[in-house]
């Protein structure tokens, strides 16, 4: 049957191969991702940037201008309830817990300008906002890796996952 068949895949994909990282489950359930803060923010910039270039053609309620508006809104949505919720964020120290603390409280800021974006001076103010908080961010981002080595312990377990299957279907 279905059940027996999904179980049988899930046991596969789940056996450990000589060498290989442990189980996603093994792994700390929230880490903060700074390196995919680092591409929230980028996106979001560039979504409304993008936004902008077409209101000021076309008026802030363009459909052009409101999908773009609503990716840089889910980007939003995804960096602070994932990678910046707080048990990803509790068990951090030093630079790293210092750069998502700074994240969290500008990502909140910068959620406030999009909201407000009325007009297309807001949404200038709002895509301002967002390009300078990238750049800080970009700058903030270095100096913390420079006091840690290693990238997301999550990200990690998604890329040895992803090895894990490419073996498994080249076997």
């Amino acid at each position: 049957d279905i059940d027996s068949a999904v179980k049988g895949i899930d046991a596969e994909v789940r056996a450990p191969i000589e060498g290989e990282r442990p189980p996603i489950e093994e792994i700390a359930s929230a880490t903060v991702c700074l390196s995919c803060c680092r591409d929230h923010f980028s996106t979001i910039s560039g979504a409304l940037s993008e936004a902008l270039r077409f209101a000021r053609a076309d008026g802030i309620a363009s459909k052009e201008v409101q999908g773009r508006i609503g990716l840089a809104l889910d980007e939003h949505n995804i960096m602070e309830r994932v990678d910046l919720a707080p048990q990803a964020i509790a068990p951090l120290t030093g630079k790293e817990k210092e750069l998502a603390v700074w994240s969290l409280k500008n990502s909140r800021e910068l959620r406030h300008a999009i909201g407000e974006a009325k007009t297309v001076d807001d949404l200038e103010q709002a895509a301002a906002l967002a390009a300078k908080l990238r750049e800080e961010f970009m700058a903030l981002y270095s100096e913390a890796r420079q006091s840690y080595a290693e990238e997301c312990v999550e990200c990690e377990a998604l890329t040895g996952l992803k090895e894990y299957l490419e073996q498994k279907r080249q076997k």
